[in-house]
């Protein structure tokens, strides 16, 4: 009996086994590893985006060794704003005008350009500049002279460029010359008597020393004089109903240049003037505040003639700055990028660097109270005089005007016209 049990319980053991050995093959469910990420990298996760490049042209009228200078600025600004790229060219002083007044008739003018101040309303008034009163930053409009703003003003109150310098002409004295001809008691300036005294005294030496030298193809040249020897300014002489040349202190001078202009050198560029001061061979120069500053602090040897810089003719109540400005082109695709561009290039940092390597005069009014080289460069910038005055005329038309007066002054001082020839053609 106890057998059969156990043949029972070994059969019923073995059709256990035969049912369930087909199961013991199959492969065993798997579970794909999904990796989790950490919560740190759940936060930080952002869809890759390509960061949009503003592309900017830069065109300025400048001689090499400045524009050397701004290349080195540019670096600095594209360094700090590598979502902006800026190409920069330079192009000719001396065609600089019609340069880009043929650009900007072909719609083809720069984002941003460097303008005289006195081209600036011309190009805003036929359309092709944008107001950039965006470009002043912070305190940068407050801090501006009135004689470097207001020209750039035109349509209500709209600013159409930015000032980022200027470069009066001086006139460099040879002091030794100066005390030799009309003695050690002369000051500065001088009266327009005394100007004829020193054209006779040139006259006597039959050429050995030239009485002025100046710049026959620049019309301000020629305006920074009148006005030193007349003490007056000289912008007022298109008001309407002036007759500058008829029985006025400016026919004196202008006459009296005439008459000796045996006695006078002109030149074609400043570095000419240097070179014969230098020399010793004038006894006066007009030249841009740039040239003179150098010139004038070199050091010399005792038998070097001794050159001073007259500062007195900044106490006028105008005197031509020789200013420039960065306007912005109507047709920029970058309007932005240029505000910011032209806001760096024109900060105080960059004037004082200005100053610095090209003596370049700064347009910031705080710059002359804070920096001890500019605090008693303009001894009347707290007053009714340069550069707190406004010009008298500042109309669109002051380019045209200026090229005619620059036309007149160039065939004045290669003897092609008279002085009655200059009067006439002045009223036409």
């Amino acid at each position: 009996m106890a057998s059969r049990k156990l043949a029972l319980v070994f059969l019923l053991l073995c059709i256990m086994v035969v049912i369930l050995s087909p199961w013991a093959d199959a492969p065993s469910p798997s579970t794909p590893i999904v990796p989790v990420p950490s919560g740190e990298d759940l936060a930080t996760a952002k869809p890759v985006v390509a960061e949009e490049i503003s592309r900017l042209t830069v065109e300025v009228a400048m001689e090499e060794p400045e524009f050397q200078a701004l290349v080195d600025q540019n670096d600095e600004f594209i360094a700090k704003h590598p979502d902006i790229s800026v190409e920069l060219h330079r192009i000719d002083p001396q065609h600089a005008y019609s340069t880009y007044k043929q650009a900007a008739q072909m719609e083809e003018l720069a984002d941003v350009i460097l303008l005289s101040n006195e081209w600036v309303k011309e190009f805003a008034v036929s359309g092709y500049l944008l107001p950039a009163d965006a470009a002043f930053v912070g305190k940068a409009l407050t801090e501006q002279f009135d004689v470097l703003i207001a020209p750039l003003k035109w349509n209500g109150s709209y600013l159409w460029g930015v000032p980022r310098d200027m470069d009066p002409y001086v006139l460099v004295w040879n002091m030794d010359l100066l005390h030799g001809w009309l003695g050690e008691d002369v000051t500065l300036p001088l009266t327009i008597e005394q100007w004829t005294a020193l054209t006779a005294k040139s006259s006597e030496l039959q050429g050995a020393f030239s009485w002025l030298t100046i710049d026959r193809n620049d019309p301000l040249a020629m305006l920074a004089w009148l006005e030193n020897a007349v003490g007056e300014r000289s912008d007022g002489l298109w008001t309407d109903g002036s007759k500058p040349w008829e029985g006025t202190p400016f026919e004196q001078a202008l006459t009296l240049l005439d008459q000796q202009r045996a006695g006078v050198k002109f030149i074609d560029n400043a570095s000419e003037a240097a070179s014969t001061l230098k020399a010793g061979t004038t006894l006066a120069a007009i030249v841009p505040y740039s040239l003179a500053a150098p010139l004038v602090a070199e050091p010399r040897i005792s038998s070097d003639s001794k050159l001073e810089l007259d500062h007195q003719t900044w106490k006028l109540p105008y005197v031509w700055p020789r200013g420039s400005s960065f306007s912005i082109s109507s047709t920029t695709e970058d309007e932005d990028a240029a505000y910011k561009w032209i806001a760096e290039m024109t900060d105080a940092p960059n004037q004082l660097h200005n100053l610095e390597e090209r003596n370049l005069l700064p347009v910031y009014r705080t710059l002359y109270d804070n920096d001890r080289r500019l605090s008693n460069l303009l001894p009347g910038r707290n007053g009714q005089t340069f550069p707190n005055q406004s010009p008298l005329i500042m109309g669109p038309d002051m380019a045209a005007r200026l090229e005619k007066l620059g036309g007149l002054w160039r065939k004045f001082t290669t003897g092609v016209i008279t002085l009655d020839d200059w009067k006439k053609e002045w009223i036409d």
